[in-house]
């Protein structure tokens, strides 16, 4: 019964809420490329939200002797209930948790390969998981085979779209003819919880019920997305039908990361599972699909590429991508990006803009903003703010607080428009502050502040040379540039040049000389040298490389995972390896199995770090004797 998959905590049971009732609509013709409305609902209980328990006391060191602790033998439910307690203790923005939990779900599937496989393990790991932080934890090897099993306990037909409704769950059934029998039939699963609201998870699966009447989830390689998860973001089904011309269904996700791009990902049938249609090493990004036609084996995206950050100058280049010796392939591409005619690209081809008149300046931002469309936000925020930035420059700052309190009004909380417009208020307040200084502040504030200061002197030292019948620190001090440090530069032929550093954010050079009339030509210099720059800080242990842990999560293999520690180990004599990269280590040794050695390795990071995640999942592999 799906009461024994799925159940309520036990709470809850007690107090006689009922069972789950899953719901069906009624058939309906298949519908390719959409998804379904989901289903007229019947009341039914939700999944608990679960309260996370109380952590456990402080973490201490080991009280005995090296020699005193063994290995730990893990049964099933010991390694899922310290799964769980990393789960609960889940923040946001914990990513060292986050990978702790990670790689424990890896060595539950390695030790246990289907775990958990009590139902009830099952259940309260899939309650810890949607109590998690969104996006932290990947509730797939859960929620899967919870789907599974409620098709076999439900049977619903795979003969018409269709939508059950479980615990909360809404799992949306499309037919499909995924592998070219007709003695099985195949559909794609939209997995979705809750049904409405901002989704805890999301996915799209393949089901089969074979011959046998045996419902089943289908292997896919590499496996098939959830979001929210790490940097996945959003899923959506971009085409279920044949699109490389094999009279069999092949199911294409876009992948959302939040980047420019989204990637197309086209799982088909080979060798009885999915697997990745597109050439091995390659993707398929798109900004957007420009043609694909149905019952075509070709399709043509516009792909975008960043060429400008600060003003998010995007170029586009379109690529047709063909099925070829059982891939999607692209042809061999040139660098052919072309600049969009954008808002932000229009912006861009106008710079420098602060090395400009500011009366020029103002009037070419003024006159490229005209063209702005509802997607240019970012790029009109930067404009306005740089306008702001001019009027400073040319008349004051108080000209032109009104403008940038306007536009403070308007910023989200956290944006690069409030670090900017926060950090000119507060630059503007200061006792003595000029509009250079401003310029400083806004360039420090944040990445792609709406200031150049480089630009901003060029124009500065051009429209204002410093003259030579006024002491040069004394005119410097004028426009708010304290001198850190001068020096007279000599070469033979050529007449002296007076070199000042001062602070901007950040450190720079600038060198003066008298080279005609009575005004200084500058010119920005290098570092002179001998001038020994702020120590940078010395790095600390070596983090755990992506490498390694893919060598283990992703490839499954310990022995190349280890080897990676081992090389960076040897690369970086001296560093210690990371907390994260230590566990890594002493887990790897374990699988292997080099009982000594992880025994060892798990023993010396529990004593050296008790108190950290990786310390206390050290203790969690050890038994005292």
């Amino acid at each position: 019964m799906v009461m024994r998959r799925l159940c309520l905590i036990c709470a809850v049971i007690a107090l006689g809420s009922g069972l789950l009732v899953p719901t069906a609509a009624q058939d309906t013709p298949p519908v390719l490329m959409t998804n379904t409305p989901p289903a007229p609902q019947v009341t039914l209980p939700a999944f608990a939200t679960n309260t996370p328990l109380p952590l456990a006391g402080a973490a201490t060191a080991p009280d005995a002797p090296f020699e005193r602790y063994a290995l730990r033998l893990w049964t099933e439910a010991e390694m899922v209930d310290t799964l769980l307690s990393q789960i609960r203790q889940l923040t946001p923005g914990d990513t060292e948790r986050q990978l702790a939990v990670r790689l424990m779900q890896n060595e539950l599937e390695r030790r246990f390969p289907g775990a958990p496989h009590r139902d009830d393990l099952r259940q309260q790991l899939i309650y810890g998981m949607l109590a998690a932080p969104r996006g932290s934890v990947d509730m797939r090897p859960a929620i899967r085979p919870f789907i599974e099993a409620t098709l076999n306990d439900l049977r619903p037909s795979f003969d018409g779209v269709r939508a059950l409704d479980v615990g909360g769950f809404n799992i949306t059934i499309t037919p499909a003819n995924l592998d070219g029998r007709p003695a099985t039939q195949d559909a794609v699963l939209h997995t979705l919880y809750p049904a409405t609201g901002t989704p805890l998870y999301e996915d799209y699966t393949v089901a089969q019920l074979n011959e046998q009447g045996v419902y089943r989830l289908l292997d896919s390689t590499p496996a098939l997305p959830a979001a929210p998860l790490r940097d996945v973001t959003g899923l959506s089904l971009e085409r279920l039908g044949d699109v490389n011309s094999d009279s069999a269904d092949e199911l294409s996700l876009a992948v959302d990361t939040g980047d420019i791009n989204r990637e197309l990902v086209i799982y088909g049938w080979r060798g009885g599972s999915m697997v990745n249609l597109v050439a091995p090493g390659e993707q398929i990004l798109f900004g957007k699909i420009v043609n694909w036609p149905l019952q075509s084996d070709s399709l043509t995206t516009q792909v975008y590429r960043l060429e400008v950050p600060e003003w998010g100058c995007l170029g586009q280049r379109d690529v047709t991508w063909r099925w070829s010796l059982n891939y999607f392939r692209a042809p061999a591409l040139l660098d052919d990006f072309l600049f969009q005619n954008r808002l932000g690209c229009l912006l861009a081809a106008s710079e420098p803009l602060f090395e400009m008149p500011t009366a020029q300046a103002i009037s070419t931002i003024t006159a490229i903003l005209q063209f702005a469309q509802p997607d240019d936000q970012l790029s009109q925020q930067r404009a306005y703010m740089m306008l702001a930035m001019l009027t400073a420059f040319q008349s004051s700052a108080s000209a032109a607080l009104p403008q940038v309190q306007a536009l403070q009004a308007q910023a989200e909380p956290g944006s690069w428009l409030e670090l900017q417009t926060a950090a000119f208020l507060n630059a503007a307040a200061q006792p003595g502050a000029t509009s250079i200084t401003i310029c400083a502040a806004l360039e420090a504030a944040s990445a792609y502040g709406a200031c150049n200061v480089e630009q901003a002197l060029t124009r500065l030292f051009t429209e204002q040379p410093l003259r030579s019948d006024q002491p040069l620190e004394a005119q410097l001090a004028t426009l708010g540039i304290n001198v850190l440090d001068k020096q007279t530069i000599s070469a033979v032929g050529k007449r002296d040049r007076q070199a000042f550093r001062f602070n901007l954010a950040g450190d720079r050079w600038w060198a003066f000389a008298l080279l005609q009339g009575d005004t200084y030509t500058a010119e920005k210099i290098a570092p002179l040298p001998g001038y020994q720059p702020p120590p940078t800080p010395q790095p600390g242990a070596s983090p755990l490389p992506d490498s390694a842990l893919n060598a283990l999560v992703e490839q499954g293999s310990p022995a190349a995972a280890l080897n990676i520690l081992n090389n960076l180990i040897r690369d970086n004599a001296g560093a210690p390896l990371a907390a994260s990269a230590r566990f890594l280590q002493a887990l790897c040794y374990d699988l292997l199995p080099d009982r000594t050695a992880a025994r060892r390795a798990y023993f010396a990071l529990w004593s050296d770090e008790p108190a950290s995640v990786w310390g206390q999942l050290a203790a969690a592999h050890l038994d005292k004797r």
